[in-house]
């Protein structure tokens, strides 16, 4: 079997290149500037390390937003431009002083001529930029079509009216037992539908939009929905939003309700968090939002921002106590039980805050309060301090302070427990492709969060941590970029895992290479140790509860070649060794894969990957980012022996319709069942069939 798709994959190969070679559109070459749309090498080397398997991740939809909406270089503020991915402080400082002294930018290239920016750097962010009017600016669009920027951003069949409309359905193709005993009443589909609209009026637009979904196995196809309305820069009105919203600020210590960069091959530009302040829920995760309208108001180099909130959550109630004794954050609504503890729960939450911008000093102060209709209880066996009670509270002052090539910047808050967190860091750019960054987070054990998503090891785990982190990034010669970093943690409390205080370090070196314009090779070494417990026998045959050291060894080595605009290969190899100091245990594994992304016909698209792993152990599991339905963030957890393949067709016939399909499929080794419980498979295979479409009027 395996012979059989490795000679698919390589007639595939064979008949895109010369489709490819033969059907180049040599006037291409004479454009001044061209934005790739169909690019996602940089987008995967941020989202790959959240290790989240997401079918609609708040993270990759702000990312999703920024590419069809990108950022005005001729009006966006230093906190607009901020939110761009990779984008630093400093380098928005830079952008935003340009245009104050030499007035718009003609083009994205203009962008060049400000001192720190390299062309790599302009590769990773000219997808979520634009100057407006440009006449040198183009894109290839999802069809492979090459456009003017301004055509494309302006193609709407309505004048002055965006409409989207986005409908999926995934689908597992073998039966799970969940199905077979009847405790998944419903069918297997998860189905998804959005609607967005926007109305662009004289320097103001209005905005909303609905979300409905049903996961596999929920019988209701509204179990979950979503939705706003929202007005923008209407006179000193930045915002007015009522329904569906998120709340992020400062560096996340005091309010954050959205995931956020990890560390991983970007070692410097993505640690410091870039704040959407309100922003608008469109998104899927039934928890990470809140409920009700906020609001947002400028007044000269003041923003105030004022919020409430009254949302339900998934809970089991202890009736003996009449308190809440587990909150789920699942979402799945199936069984009995996951019925029986459907918004069994609510939070009413209110609360404000005050920004100031000085240009080279920037301060905020949040504060919120909420309240619980029913007592959250804690099991103090499992972590002595944890959130109890039927109320909650937050302040948090953050600063942001820059100074030439130096920003320093971080954030202090105090929860309801009377006890203060703190992070704080400084980042610096060095030289002429240099910068490293220094950062310290102290979150006391009894440091208690409601709504809070700090940087650290364990992200957004905001308690019972902490540590220094460094990190570096050089580019020592043309086409060479290094990136490396040092974190040093600590947890100084018992948790549920651990009885004792543990602690661990982390060690990352990233180096690529270009060879050529289209041609990258990378390498990646990591490798961590944490301390963590155990459950071994001792000399009485007795179980119990030993600390070890756990070291993790990752090394990577894959290229990336662009052959020509219509075609792009990869192929990655990556191993990983897991040993204990201890008692045994140790376990290794590898991952290998090789894929394709090439325009078949003027209007197709297709992407596939042929994927080898054998890993010994869960424990030695490889992960892969692949190429999936817009909305749907696939972080693949592999581990067993066996191999894995997919094909994504994506087909573009008009500009405003676009339908995208993928089919995917795990064979295991010598298994004859897969996963457990409800959601066991029989049999060696695994496979999948998701669909959609994309309507933008």
């Amino acid at each position: 079997m395996t012979k059989v798709y490795a000679a698919l994959i390589f007639i595939t190969l064979f008949l895109g290149s010369n489709y490819a070679f033969s059907q180049i559109d040599t006037s291409r070459n004479v454009v001044p500037d061209t934005t790739d749309l169909n690019t996602y090498k940089y987008q995967e080397k941020l989202l790959e390390n959240t290790l989240e398997d997401s079918e609609d991740s708040k993270l990759l939809d702000q990312m999703e937003y920024l590419k069809t909406k990108p950022v005005d270089l001729n009006k966006a503020s230093r906190e607009e431009l901020e939110v761009i991915p990779y984008m630093t402080t400093m380098i928005a400082k830079k952008i935003f002083d340009y245009r104050t002294y030499n007035g718009n930018f003609k083009s994205k290239r203009d962008l060049l001529k400000i001192d720190g920016i390299s062309q790599d750097f302009y590769e990773k962010i000219k997808v979520y930029v634009v100057a407006k009017n440009s006449k040198t600016d183009y894109v290839k669009d999802e069809s492979g079509k090459v456009i003017k920027e301004s055509e494309y951003l302006s193609s709407n069949v309505f004048k002055n009216i965006d409409i989207k409309f986005r409908s999926r359905v995934q689908s597992d193709l073998q039966e799970r037992q969940g199905y077979k005993t009847g405790d998944y009443p419903g069918s297997p589909q998860k189905v998804y539908n959005r609607l967005t609209g926007f109305y662009n009026g004289n320097g103001y637009d209005i905005g909303g939009n609905l979300t409905i979904e049903k996961d596999p196995g929920e019988t209701n196809y509204a179990d979950f929905y979503s939705g706003y309305l929202e007005l923008n820069n209407w006179k000193f009105v930045k915002k007015v939003l009522a329904g569906d919203y998120i709340l992020n600020f400062g560096q996340g210590l005091g309010l954050w309700t959205s995931l956020s960069y990890s560390k991983g091959s970007e070692a410097v530009d993505v640690i410091k968090k870039r704040s959407f302040n309100i922003d608008s829920y469109r998104s899927t995760n039934e928890v990470q939002f809140f409920r009700g309208a906020a609001t947002n108001v400028e007044y000269k180099n003041y923003n105030f921002y004022f919020f409430y909130s009254n949302n339900y959550f998934d809970a089991s109630i202890d009736t003996t106590l009449n308190e809440v004794s587990s909150i789920y954050f699942d979402g799945y609504h199936r069984t009995i039980s996951e019925k029986n503890r459907q918004n069994a729960g609510m939070e009413s939450l209110l609360g404000g805050r005050v920004f100031a911008d000085y240009g080279f000093l920037r301060l905020g102060a949040t504060y919120w309060t909420s309240q619980f209709t029913k007592p959250v209880g804690i099991d103090s066996s499992k972590q002595l301090y944890n959130f109890s009670g039927d109320k909650a509270n937050m302040v948090s002052v953050d600063y942001d302070v820059v100074y030439k090539n130096f920003n320093i910047f971080g954030e202090f808050a105090r929860s309801q427990s009377s006890h203060v967190a703190g992070l704080s860091a400084l980042q610096i750019s060095l030289l002429k492709g240099a910068n490293a960054i220094f950062l310290y987070r102290n979150y006391p054990e009894n440091f208690v969060p409601v709504h809070s998503f700090g940087f650290g090891e364990n992200n957004g785990n905001t308690q019972n941590e902490n540590g220094v982190y460094a990190g570096l990034s050089l580019k020592p010669i043309k086409g060479l970029s290094v990136d490396t970093y040092f974190d040093q943690f600590k947890f100084p409390y018992r948790t549920y895992s651990n009885p004792v205080s543990t602690s661990g370090n982390d060690f990352l070196l990233n180096s690529e290479y270009k060879f050529s314009k289209g041609f990258l090779v990378y390498m990646k070494y990591r490798n961590k140790n944490k301390e963590e417990s155990r459950t071994v026998t001792d000399e009485y045959d007795r179980s119990v509860k030993k600390i070890d050291n756990r070291n993790q060894m990752n090394f990577r080595l894959g290229f990336d070649y662009d052959i020509s605009g219509d075609i792009r290969l990869k192929s990655r190899y990556e191993y990983v060794m897991v040993k204990y100091d201890n008692y045994g245990g140790n376990n290794k594994g590898f991952l290998f894969y090789s894929d394709i992304r090439a325009f078949m016909t003027k209007n197709l698209s297709i992407s596939t990957r042929f994927v080898v792993f054998q890993t010994e152990d869960y424990d030695s599991r490889v992960y892969e980012f692949e190429d999936d339905l817009k909305g749907v963030m696939s972080n693949v957890g592999l581990y067993g022996k066996g191999t894995r393949w997919y094909l994504v067709l994506r087909y573009k016939p008009y500009n405003f319709f676009e339908a995208t399909a993928k089919y995917s499929a795990t064979y295991l080794d010598g298994v004859k069942s897969i996963g457990s419980g409800n959601d066991m498979i029989d049999g060696d295979l695994n496979n999948r069939f998701n669909i959609g479409i994309e309507i933008n009027l």
